[in-house]
């Protein structure tokens, strides 16, 4: 599992801060926007180009489907306030002020869960359109950032404080207010049934499941299969999966073996599409089992 350097000290052009309060004015990186403004790509790489203006577009839609109209929608994240973080910072820690509500614009950015000896595990990999920033609450009732956020590459984010989405959405019919509370319920429950086989995975299914939801997210067609669009390293699957740099190498090396993946350089690219496109795993691999 990768390790964090407990004495690792930010430079000067990464930043550790946890988010700022409803009150503080965070540091911009520009003037705001209207959000459906093209964003500046002067900063992006290669395949990574597509990942552009489209968070807003995507959230929109994302929230409609849950059956709130588009005056209600635009109310919501209309006037949220952009920030940029270079690639490599800090979002914010675990337990970090929940005051504020992100939403990813632009960029991509991981989001991370600490283990007590200084190890991280990536818990997800989100895009353009995707919401973070949930709390928990630990035995005292005190409130506080369940994960922590890290920026994959040069991001944009949305901020939106809380009690502005509380205000909004006081206002809906209480039916709509119900339908919202059960999909909700409904969405945690799946998370939780996936986190929950996800951790009854030996290391070869953890790898097939997390190439295939990466390739669902962020895969374009490519002529030899699925090309995933993020810049990947062994170090960033052995995040995603819990194991060791070795364990990745010697899993990544079966599958190119067995011509279930490829990689040019810079990308994988899935080339089972069955993998993709269904719940089911191949398994298969003769490396260790968790």
């Amino acid at each position: 599992m990768h390790k964090v350097d407990p004495s690792f000290r930010p430079d000067k052009y990464t930043r550790i801060s946890p988010p700022p309060s409803a009150q503080d004015k965070p540091p911009l990186g520009g003037p705001t926007f209207s959000p459906r403004m093209s964003l500046s790509r002067t900063n992006t790489r290669g395949a990574e180009r597509w990942i552009a203006a489209e968070g807003y577009d995507k959230l929109e839609a994302r929230l409609m489907s849950h059956g709130l109209s588009q005056t209600l929608v635009t109310e919501l994240i209309e006037h949220h306030t952009p920030i940029n973080y270079p690639k490599g910072s800090m979002i914010f820690l675990q337990g970090a002020p929940t005051d504020l509500i992100y939403w990813v614009s632009a960029g991509l950015v991981d989001i991370l869960c600490p283990g007590r000896d200084g190890s991280q595990t990536q818990a997800s990999l989100l895009g353009p359109g995707e919401i973070f920033g949930f709390m928990q609450s630990d035995f005292n009732g005190n409130q506080g950032q369940a994960f922590q956020a890290r920026a994959r590459t040069n991001v944009q984010l949305g901020l939106i404080t809380r009690d502005r989405v509380c205000k909004v959405l006081s206002r809906l019919d209480p039916p709509l207010l119900v339908q919202l509370l059960d999909e909700i319920a409904a969405l945690w429950g799946s998370f939780t049934d996936y986190q929950a086989r996800y951790l009854g995975m030996n290391f070869s299914e953890r790898i097939e499941t997390v190439l295939r939801d990466l390739a669902r997210k962020f895969g374009v067609k490519d002529s030899r299969g699925i090309l995933l669009i993020p810049e990947l390293g062994h170090a960033d699957f052995a995040e995603m999966i819990g194991s060791s740099r070795p364990m990745v190498s010697r899993l990544i090396a079966e599958m190119v073996a067995s011509k279930r993946l490829l990689y040019d350089g810079r990308h994988y690219i899935v080339i089972d599409h069955s993998a993709t496109d269904s719940g089911e795993l191949s398994g298969g691999s003769t490396a260790n089992r968790s």
